[in-house]
């Protein structure tokens, strides 16, 4: 009975050590912690720090766009005949007016000079009858016949010359030519394509715009343009035209914006990033990572004196990573970037680099 009476006193005095214990060791933990946080809030925080200042500020809209040339054809001959001469290679520039390819045209040579000696007979005629009239009144009858038939014999002498030159195939515009599609000594009709030619000096891009900006479009609008083969390299154009047409299925409206392409990099079908401007102007522009949202508030840790201080600021715009502050913040002042999460309001910080 002793025995058991004292191992009951032991599981008794077991959860009182254990306390002990504890307390102990929290009262030699303390002090240490508390020195600890002392050192730790007496050292700065690095952090990232941005320097606020007034920079451009362009809103705008970001679109996929579908280029193509200012002009484009396919070649073909008004005339059927054979092919005598090809006078261009695949993917030449070409001028207005320059002869690319020859057609068959000795039947049409030897039409026009036959024409040509026709006319002269009745010119001839027509100058008889002319010095007869004046002295024969029966003449004048005789001189309108001729006159008409001067008048016929002109007007076929025009037909077989457009004949003619049509027979001889020119570049109708300025630009440049694709694949070659017929050789010497082919047969070619009105529905032969020989090649095709594109005006590249401008390339038009058309692109979609959500119709709640349709108030706000005008022609001669700032749109730039990227694509995947040229990654560093943005080209700037003007908004051209306006459809008259808003989309009842998208909900979109489509506009057209041209490009002077003087280094002809752009190309006919490439597939475009737009990028609309709505409007520009001056605004104090920080990173985005640098606001705290808070409900329905913002801030940012402005330093001052190696003190990081929170403030609210108003957000008036966001534009691809950046925002615009219009309220809270003056030209000149540095804010935290990166290191938020370590700070709070009154901490020492030091900004890195």
């Amino acid at each position: 009975m002793k025995t058991m009476h004292s191992r009951q006193s032991g599981k008794a005095l077991f959860p009182f050590i254990i306390s002990l214990l504890l307390i102990f060791s929290v009262y030699l933990y303390l002090p240490a912690s508390q020195g600890e946080q002392a050192d730790y809030s007496a050292m700065a925080t690095q952090v990232s720090a941005h320097t606020v200042e007034s920079q451009e500020n362009a809103i705008m809209i970001e679109a996929i766009g579908s280029a193509r040339a200012n002009q484009a054809i396919y070649i073909k001959s008004a005339q059927n005949d054979y092919v005598t001469n090809i006078y261009f290679e695949d993917g030449d520039l070409v001028s207005k007016g320059q002869k690319l390819v020859q057609l068959q045209n000795q039947q049409e040579q030897f039409a026009v000079k036959e024409l040509s000696i026709n006319l002269q007979e009745e010119k001839r005629q027509l100058t008889k009858l002319t010095e007869l009239s004046r002295s024969q009144a029966t003449a004048k009858s005789l001189l309108e016949e001729q006159l008409a038939r001067v008048d016929a014999s002109e007007a076929q002498l025009e037909s077989a010359k457009t004949k003619l030159n049509e027979m001889a195939i020119t570049a109708p515009f300025s630009g440049l030519l694709g694949k070659r599609e017929i050789s010497v000594g082919a047969y070619v009709n009105n529905s032969t394509v020989i090649t095709t030619l594109d005006d590249i000096s401008i390339i038009k891009v058309d692109f979609k715009v959500p119709e709640k900006y349709l108030a706000q479009l005008k022609n001669g609008m700032t749109v730039r343009t990227q694509n995947d083969a040229y990654p560093d390299q943005t080209f700037s154009g003007k908004v051209t035209h306006i459809s008259s047409r808003i989309d009842s299925i998208t909900r979109s409206i489509e506009v057209t914006a041209s490009f002077a392409n003087k280094s002809g990099l752009l190309r006919p079908g490439m597939l475009l990033n737009t990028a609309l401007e709505l409007s520009s102007n001056q605004a104090l522009m920080v990173p985005e990572k640098a606001i705290i949202p808070l409900q329905d508030k913002h801030y940012v840790f402005q330093i001052e004196d190696g003190i990081a201080k929170r403030i609210e600021v108003h957000v008036a715009s966001r534009n691809n990573g950046w925002v615009a502050i219009d309220k809270g913040l003056t030209n000149g002042e540095q804010i935290v970037t990166e290191g938020i999460i370590k700070i709070r309001s009154g901490s020492k910080v030091s900004v890195k680099g």
